[in-house]
């Protein structure tokens, strides 16, 4: 019996729009609510690791995601005179750390807006509603509806709070749950930020000039400066450009209210002013960073705040957080994004497998997807919390950290931790698993009793021809006078 559930998931982050792919594959039906009218591509970019390389092959993206990326070498980390102070390798068989033998691919680095893209170019534009600024949301016993700013309403039997580290949806959930007194107090503290940081993509540079843009490898390069409180990065991208980031980690976090949280904190003129007091800074592949900020279009520079944070609260009633709604975490690890779309996998598993919408069994459902997801997130922004820290710390015992960590890759202790890090390469369970192509396999996965049997790309390939074959009847029509 086909699933009748109905989704609503509000925001287009990348974790929503894999959900979105992936009820779509399930013969499920959804829309994706998004607040913005255009999509503004900021210029952020995305590493994607062997944990959803699988799923990505699952859904027939995996080709299309590396002909946009470059595989991950690893990261080279400079003082600010350029000398190295360490490295991690992710393509070094000699050292026994090579990702694609261990966990059966290497990292895939690009940049944001093109993997966006990509994910909604296998969404149906009719799914997506543009302009839908949620106002809030009222459960009842059989459904959940929403009201949107425009006036207009929605129903579902699950409501996916897919809207990102400031999300409405998880606003407006707390609110309900703290007026019923169900909300745990560590989720009643107040929103803060520890990380200010400023982000762009280049245009195509020189390869004279920067050599490394070049390569088939994609090595990320960090300056940590040991007398600013600025560390730098420079990531090789396709196309002969590059993705930067320069981060501050301030002394305290601070209390986000309604005095910094508004346009002229991350504004237009925000961004041209903390682009002056970063000019100075030393390049990772030499030169300053002003002149890659001169290479960048200013309208996909940003700049954002960020706080490593989890959430205990991921759902209640028929409402479930997804993604940076319920943990967010620095981009220091690189894992953010990952784990995101590995909540979209387990989530999607769960609603396909599920016999009914009734009040009991989504609460089931919803409690057991926090409860698989929930644990493996906490160590992840934990982790992104410890790496930030000591990324940050110019003190002679955070040097001193940073060395011994350096020298344990060789050891079969760092190995082993590494490994544990790759064993949740989930897939979605409703669909035929792709093969385990690692020398480290990953965790047992069960798969749901009724597999759909498809080849998505020959069904791809089917549609666009059926398209073209309608499109070339209308323009063939005659026109009629009216």
């Amino acid at each position: 019996m086909p699933n009748r559930t109905k989704v609503l998931i509000v925001g287009g982050s990348l974790g929503g729009l894999v959900l979105a792919i992936l009820l779509e594959r399930a013969g499920i039906e959804y829309w994706v609510l998004e607040q913005s009218v255009l999509v503004r591509p900021i210029g952020s970019v995305i590493a994607l690791s062997p944990l959803v390389l699988p799923l990505m092959e699952q859904l027939g993206l995996l080709e299309e995601i590396k002909r946009l990326s470059k595989p991950v070498a690893g990261l080279t980390f400079l003082r600010d005179d350029l000398s190295t102070i360490g490295r991690i390798v992710f393509n070094d068989n000699n050292r026994g750390m090579d990702h694609q033998k261990r966990y059966g691919s290497y990292d895939q680095t690009l940049p944001h807006p093109d993997l966006y893209n990509l994910l909604l170019t296998h969404i149906p534009p009719e799914r997506v509603k543009r302009g839908k600024r949620l106002v809030n949301f009222k459960q009842t016993e059989t459904e959940v509806t929403v009201r949107c700013s425009d006036g207009t309403f929605y129903a579902a039997e699950i409501l996916v709070g897919a809207d990102g580290a400031a999300s409405t949806v998880r606003t407006s959930l707390y609110r309900q749950m703290k007026d019923v007194k169900l909300l745990p107090r560590a989720d009643m503290e107040p929103e803060k930020y520890k990380h200010v940081c400023l982000i762009g993509v280049t245009n195509p540079l020189s390869l004279k000039r920067y050599p490394d843009l070049g390569l088939r490898f994609s090595t990320f390069k960090i300056v940590l400066n040991r007398n600013s409180p600025y560390m730098c990065w420079f990531i090789p991208i396709p196309g002969h450009r590059c993705a930067w980031l320069v981060s501050r980690a301030l002394d305290e976090s601070v209390v986000v209210n309604s005095g910094n949280s508004d346009s002229s904190e991350w504004g237009r003129e925000a961004i041209e002013e903390m682009s002056k007091s970063v000019r100075h800074l030393i390049c990772p592949a030499g030169g300053t960073v002003g002149e890659l900020i001169d290479c960048t279009p200013r309208e996909v520079m940003a700049k954002v705040m960020l706080e490593d944070r989890h959430f205990k609260t991921w759902f209640h009633g028929r409402t479930v957080l997804l993604g940076d709604a319920c943990h967010r975490s620095a981009p220091f690890t690189g894992k953010g994004a990952n784990e995101s779309i590995l909540d979209a996998a387990v989530l999607a598993s769960l609603i396909y497998d599920m016999p009914s919408s009734n009040q009991q069994e989504i609460h089931m459902l919803l409690k057991k997807y926090a409860q698989t997801r929930s644990p493996i997130t906490k160590k992840v922004v934990d982790q992104s919390g410890k790496v930030g820290a000591l990324l940050v710390n110019r003190s002679w015992t955070g040097s001193l950290l940073r060395t011994l960590i350096f020298s344990l890759q060789n050891t079969w202790k760092y190995r082993t931790e590494v490994d544990k890090m790759h064993l949740h390469r989930y897939q979605a369970s409703f669909l035929p698993f792709v093969p385990d192509r690692g020398a480290i396999p990953r965790l047992p996965q069960t798969p749901s009793a009724n597999v759909i049997h498809k080849d998505w790309k020959k069904e791809q390939e089917r549609k666009e021809q059926q398209r073209q074959s309608v499109l070339g009847t209308i323009l063939d029509f005659p026109a009629v006078a009216l």
